[in-house]
């Protein structure tokens, strides 16, 4: 069964969508399954030659923080179409990462070379399924590797137009010897059994700027981190944070250890803004690289352009 739809190649396909929908949502223990089941395969299409699937850490961050920030947890299931091949094993998917306004659409693709008309395929799917609605607009904007060059050809000839103003790079650190760790007087390090879920969504709206007051204006980001407590990936040894004298959290990173392909990374990092430029995220970046070099760990991944 597909995490959300099947795409099925005949005339019944309508149907059978409704159909799957239908028996996914009486049966969420499939649903569990099959969102390991896109886990594995992001696993293995890893550092395949011009694919850049996902990793396995946004795969977990999204449906389980992002998803609740947004209040999209229940209706995201449905908003994800798998193709798979006549041996039952997936071969591309397309899906949407459940932030309201953005209409983010994301593809992963098997290393094969795919047909025009399945990608003609994908892209109906997502225009009649994944598209975001303004109140005075429906729209999508689709998130493109720039080396998929028959998907652009494909978005090119519907009309659609490149955003040069978009764009996702990532950082790697090679893990051949132990980094120095230190902090600075009055800070310390602790992983997840050392702060509260408070602490830490409070921590991350002061530190990507939506808790600007002395308090968190809402408990969404306290829920947020308790759900992605249970995701299947989640590791509290490499939930770490760095406490200050009035035990608040200053900085915190979370590193998602692949351990198929021996590689972290890092989601979120964050540091309030009074603690900036100390070094404390740095050496927090260093003390999870340790942890997880330890476990056997070769390469680990920060995205670019963070602020710490």
């Amino acid at each position: 069964m597909g995490y959300a739809v099947v795409l099925y190649f005949d005339d019944e396909a309508s149907a059978k969508i409704e159909e799957i929908r239908s028996e996914l949502k009486k049966n969420e223990i499939s649903i569990d399954d099959d969102f390991i089941r896109i886990r594995d395969f992001l696993q293995k299409t890893y550092g395949k030659k011009d694919l850049h699937n996902w990793f396995i850490d946004r795969w977990n961050f999204c449906r389980y923080f992002g998803q609740i920030m947004h209040g999209t947890y229940d209706t995201w299931l449905e908003t994800i179409g798998l193709w798979v091949d006549d041996t039952d094993e997936i071969i591309a998917i397309v899906h949407w990462d459940g932030e309201k306004g953005r209409g983010g659409v994301f593809f992963q693709f098997a290393d094969i070379d795919l047909p025009g008309e399945l990608l003609d395929e994908m892209i109906s799917y997502a225009e009649s399924h994944l598209y975001s609605d303004s109140g005075d607009e429906r729209f999508i904007n689709f998130r493109v590797d720039p080396q998929a060059l028959k998907l652009r050809a494909k978005l090119e000839a519907r009309g659609y137009v490149l955003n040069h103003d978009w764009r996702e790079s990532m950082l790697a650190m090679e893990l051949d010897d132990e980094l120095a760790v230190s902090f600075p007087e009055g800070f310390r390090l602790v992983d997840a059994s050392g702060f509260s879920y408070y602490q830490k969504g409070f921590a991350h709206g002061r530190a990507f700027g939506y808790y600007k007051g002395d308090m968190p204006d809402d408990d969404d980001a306290e829920k947020a981190f308790a759900s992605l407590a249970k995701a299947p990936d989640y590791d509290p040894n490499l939930d770490l944070a760095v406490i200050d004298k009035e035990n608040e959290i200053a900085s915190f990173v979370t590193v998602w250890y692949d351990s198929l392909n021996k590689i972290g990374i890092l989601e979120p990092v964050g540091t309030i803004p009074k603690y900036r430029r100390m070094g404390l995220a740095k050496n927090l970046i260093y003390e999870g690289a340790n942890r997880i070099r330890r476990r056997g760990a070769r390469k680990m991944y920060v995205g670019s352009g963070q602020e710490f």
